[in-house]
This record gives C-alpha cells, sequence and structure tokens, in this order.
C-alpha cells in the first residue's frame, strides 16, 4: 500500500508538471471563456450551444489528458525504470499500473474542476444575441482573475522558490477558480448552475475508463499508435449501442458488447440541459468505471510479460 501511494504521488505530480497538461487547461479554459463571442449568432439558443460546446470540450480535455499523462508515466517510466529512485524493492506490473492509473484520476480532476467553473460562470455572464439580451459583463473579472492570479502565483514560485511552473499554475488555478466561483455566487441574485458538477464527473470516469486501455497501448508502440488508437476506441464505444442493436443478438455479439466501453452512459444532453442525473445513475456508472478499469488492468497484466519494474528479471 505505501509503494502504491508514493508511485501515486510522484506520477500525480509527474503529470501536472508537464506544458502539454498545462496547455490543455489553458487553451480549453479561454475556448470555453470566449463561447460567447461566436455563439451569439445562433438564433436564441446561444446557451444552449455554449453548454453542448463547454460540455463537449471538457470531455476533449479530459480524455486528451488521459491518454497523454498514461502514455508519459506509463511507457516512460517503464524504459527509465524511475521507480527505483524512490523503492529499493522490486514492485510488481500491478503495482505500477494501479499507481498510475490512481495518479491520473486525480489530475482528470484539476482539469474538470476550471473547466467547470468557467463554463457555469459563462452561462451566467448571457450572451448579447439580441437588443434585449442581459449580458453582465462585470463576470469577466470573475473569469480572468483566476488565471492571471495563477500566472502570476507559478511565476513568483518558479522565480523565488524554484518550484515547478506547470504544477504551481495548475494548482493556483485550481484553487483561484473555485474561490472566484464562490465569490461570484455571492454577489449573484440568481443561483448558479452548480449542477453542471454532476454531469461532470461523468466525464470524469470516461477519462478513467480509457487510462488502463491507453497503458496497453503505450508499450506497444509510439505516441501516435496510442492516440490514434484510443481515439478509434472512444469513437467505437460512444456509437457501440447504435451499431449493435442493428446487428443480430447472439453470444458473440454480447461479448463483444462487454469488451468495447460503452462511453455512451457518461455523454448524454438530457443530464445537463434536463438535470435529469440523479445519484442514484452516478453510483451506477462509478461501478461500471471501477469494474471496467479493474478488468482492464488484468486483462493487461496477461498480454503482458510477468516483470518487475524495479531489479526486473
Amino acid at each position: 500500500m505505501r509503494s502504491v501511494l508514493a508511485l501515486t504521488q510522484i506520477s500525480f505530480y509527474n503529470i501536472i508538471r508537464q506544458s502539454a497538461f498545462s496547455l490543455i487547461i489553458t487553451g480549453c479554459y479561454l475556448f470555453i471563456l470566449s463561447t460567447p463571442a461566436f455563439t451569439m449568432f445562433t438564433f436564441l439558443n446561444a446557451k444552449k450551444f455554449i453548454l453542448d460546446i463547454g460540455m463537449a470540450t471538457i470531455l476533449l480535455a479530459v480524455l486528451g489528458s488521459s491518454v497523454l499523462s498514461v502514455f508519459s508515466i506509463v511507457g516512460g517510466e517503464m524504459e527509465e525504470k524511475t521507480a527505483t529512485l524512490l523503492l529499493s524493492k522490486p514492485i510488481s506490473c500491478f503495482t505500477f499500473l494501479f499507481s498510475k492509473i490512481l495518479a491520473v484520476s486525480f489530475s482528470l480532476l484539476f482539469i474538470i474542476i476550471p473547466l467547470v467553473t468557467i463554463l457555469i460562470m459563462t452561462l451566467r455572464m448571457g450572451v448579447p444575441e439580441a437588443a434585449y439580451s442581459v449580458v453582465k459583463y462585470s463576470t469577466l473579472w470573475f473569469e480572468f482573475i483566476p488565471l492571471i492570479l495563477a500566472v502570476a502565483v507559478a511565476g513568483a514560485s518558479n522565480y523565488f522558490g524554484e518550484k515547478n511552473f506547470g504544477s504551481s499554475f495548475v494548482i493556483s488555478l485550481n484553487i483561484f477558480a473555485i474561490l472566484s466561483l464562490f465569490l461570484l455566487s455571492l454577489v449573484e441574485e440568481k443561483p448558479l448552475q452548480l449542477n453542471l458538477f454532476k454531469p461532470a464527473l461523468l466525464l470524469w470516469m470516461s477519462g478513467i475508463i480509457i487510462a488502463p486501455i491507453t497503458s496497453i497501448l503505450s508499450l506497444r508502440g509510439n505516441i501516435f499508435f496510442a492516440l490514434t488508437f484510443s481515439f478509434l476506441i472512444f469513437l467505437v464505444g460512444v456509437s457501440s449501442d447504435y451499431f449493435f442493436k442493428k446487428i443480430p443478438e447472439n453470444f458473440g455479439t454480447r461479448i463483444l458488447y462487454s469488451l468495447i466501453p460503452n462511453f455512451r452512459i457518461f455523454w448524454n444532453e438530457e443530464f445537463w440541459h434536463k438535470g435529469s442525473l440523479n445519484l442514484k445513475y452516478i453510483i451506477a456508472s462509478a461501478e461500471y468505471t471501477i469494474f471496467y478499469t479493474f478488468a482492464m488492468l488484468l486483462l493487461g497484466l496477461t498480454i503482458w510479460e510477468r516483470r518487475e519494474i524495479a531489479g526486473g528479471r
């Protein structure tokens, strides 16, 4: 257990200190913030369009970060054997992989929180789609200040404390985004759409499911191979319900349907448009995520040769 926690901590900081991780958060943050500028021409459906674009952006950010993070910390550390820097005794393959999946899972939360926060604030600001539209441009201060303060804190930490800029930026942005949302909720008369955090949990689970799949691909190919096949698996998983309804049901199709991750259970527009997502569905989705993740980990152990990460045989 100590080995798992130690490796998880190291891998987590290795993930959030990467420049790609910070760039994904910053790019998606600014993109969601700017959506009112090009959704004002959608003829009275601007807020719905912003919500759909925002949730899709969060999903792509989660999946992309999950794939890149797993490839970097699994493939890279297996080759360099960096686990020996921490532990002097051998580490089992399952312990190594399980700690990496945990690290990726925690790191994805640091992407979801600021992106959902900026989406909620953007929806609250409104869209100038008509002359009678009410737009609260003062909300822009609450949107930009977390990003500006995060850059300032990360720069100061890097210059004066010699700390990594990327990890300081990610942690600071999450803290300031939460504080900004809290302050906005105090000054606003109408309640904010905080219920968006519930469907965001499902998007987080989709990133967890793709992680062990990428871990299998990362040791058998390069980054292009892992990204391509992970994206194809995601597309198949999203459309599996549609295609399997067209195929006659038999034992073989049921087995194949069970092996393909069903991403459709995590993506449903009714969850954020109608608020139909309940706690029972979230628990059922979490159970599916845990079961499928462990199944993929066990599948990876059977595919890879049994070896020790530190001091292998």
